[in-house]
């Protein structure tokens, strides 16, 4: 599969699960949970996924990433895989009291109780997704990721309307495992040996011991969010940050991890065959700033109605979160692939220092932060950003060898291609009131910020414009063959 055509599929699949997730969302938000029910289901899944990095040993990354495949060791990857996955439920199961106790809230232990048996399920889908990943078979990966997104969504709104509360977002995780278990084993099937080989598990255990301090230190730093606002600002407060947090990153999500998952494989492929990846790594650069900055300051600028439209009024306090969690997700998205490339390039023990480096900054930032109040919690995710950003631009610039010229000229393209596209929101806002604007007035402004975005990236000439080149042809070139004309190339 071309590296086009994986993206159209890695893309389906990632503006499937988003709107399948953002509907979910704000039918559970708007008519059937509370901030604070949703605040502590935050918390379980945080305090989840922070001991489960001990079960992502790189799995993905090793399959999809070797330069020669041996076959025969699936299942003792799938094995190493499974005992280490079910440590993971077992500790969860077992430690769900203590979380508890801690947080003076009883209903963790339930909750924490079923999320950690999804994690009897994970294995299940790990290796056979990664097959999928290297053999670029994101179509595939579609129905395992929107197939499984599709089957836990649909049971968490049923459940919420049952009035199962913030236990139906916990089954709906369940769920989402056991679903994406067999659609991925259905796939690519993978059966586990009764006793993994050593020869075959060591080296996956030595790319993973680097791995796992890379995934805890990330895991510390995204996941200790709710855990951190939720000890000194309460489960309510939590509610709040973790409905702004999840609406940025979902978005951003959307609008780059599909290009960047295509990426990874594609940039194995060019190490392999010796090639420099500095030039198509500026290229992806170039993608990601342009799609995600123009999204972010039309949701930036959008906050308050947005939030009162789709939420309801009990979620207002959402509105100044999202602000800036925004413009933080901006940043995040400037240096793409900052962990993959390094490990492509062999630099994986320079990167596990220096992801300890922001990881403490982020934990540092947000738990001063957390002291003060609940925006300034929001706000200390711009000054971590720019922290983040700092480190990576420095580290993926000399590893690269990235001509500092030509990124600032992509992010100056970039930011005024956003701005361009954000003018109409501001107009229509302006002329309305915050306070007034409906969902028409926010889709219309949606719709003329992309036609002027588009006009925007011609007309800076900015690389993406590539792109959107090629996908207006494609969309376009069978309309006008129906009609007898082609378009010029």
């Amino acid at each position: 599969m071309s590296i086009r055509r994986a993206a159209v599929w890695s893309v389906s699949a990632q503006y499937t699960s988003f709107a399948i997730q953002f509907a979910t969302s704000v039918i559970i938000s708007r008519f059937f949970l509370q901030p604070a029910e949703v605040g502590i289901f935050s918390i379980a899944l945080a305090a989840a996924m922070m001991l489960a990095i001990f079960q992502d040993m790189g799995v993905t990354r090793f399959i999809s990433g070797q330069p020669q495949m041996r076959p025969e060791a699936l299942g003792d990857y799938l094995s190493l895989t499974i005992a280490i996955a079910w440590s993971v439920a077992a500790i969860l199961i077992v430690g769900a009291p203590w979380l508890a106790n801690f947080y003076g809230e009883p209903d963790l232990v339930i909750l924490v109780r079923l999320i950690g048996a999804s994690y009897i399920l994970v294995p299940f889908a790990t290796v056979s997704s990664a097959l999928l990943v290297r053999d670029m078979d994101f179509r595939g990966l579609f129905w395992v990721n929107a197939g499984s997104a599709f089957a836990g969504n649909i049971a968490a709104v049923a459940l919420a309307a049952l009035g199962f509360s913030a236990m139906s977002l916990a089954w709906g995780v369940l769920i989402t495992a056991l679903s994406r278990a067999a659609v991925a084993q259905l796939m690519r099937p993978v059966m586990p040996r009764i006793k993994p080989r050593w020869p075959f598990i060591a080296p996956l255990l030595s790319f993973g011991s680097s791995s796992f301090l890379l995934n805890a230190s990330a895991a510390v730093g995204q996941r200790s969010q709710d855990l951190i606002v939720g000890r000194l600002l309460g489960i309510y407060a939590t509610g709040l940050f973790s409905r702004a947090s999840a609406l940025a990153s979902q978005l951003a999500m959307l609008t780059t991890s599909a290009i960047n998952s295509v990426f990874y494989p594609a940039f194995a492929k060019k190490r392999d065959a010796g090639e420099p990846l500095a030039q198509p790594y500026l290229h992806l650069m170039a993608c990601n700033t342009a799609l995600n900055w123009a999204a972010m300051t039309g949701l930036a600028i959008s906050a308050e109605p947005l939030v009162r439209i789709l939420y309801g009024e009990e979620w207002t306090g959402v509105a100044p979160l999202l602000l800036w969690t925004a413009i933080g997700e901006m940043l995040f998205v400037a240096m793409p692939l900052q962990m993959d490339v390094p490990i492509l390039l062999g630099r994986i023990r320079t990167l596990v220092w220096i992801n300890f480096l922001e990881t403490a900054a982020a934990v540092t930032i947000l738990t001063v932060a957390s002291t003060i109040s609940l925006e300034a919690a929001a706000i200390s995710r711009v000054v971590y950003a720019f922290v983040w950003f700092g480190i990576y631009a420095v580290f993926l610039r000399h590893l690269l060898t990235l001509p500092i010229r030509r990124m600032m000229l992509i992010y100056s393209q970039s930011a005024l291609s956003a701005l361009a596209a954000g003018l109409p929101m501001i107009a229509i806002l302006y002329w309305r009131g915050t306070g007034n604007a409906g969902l028409l007035d926010l889709l219309a402004g949606a719709a003329l910020g992309v036609v002027i975005w588009v006009v925007a990236l011609f007309a800076c000439r900015h690389p993406a414009s590539q792109e959107v080149r090629l996908a207006l042809r494609t969309v376009l070139e069978p309309v006008a063959l129906t009609f007898g004309w082609k378009p010029p190339a």
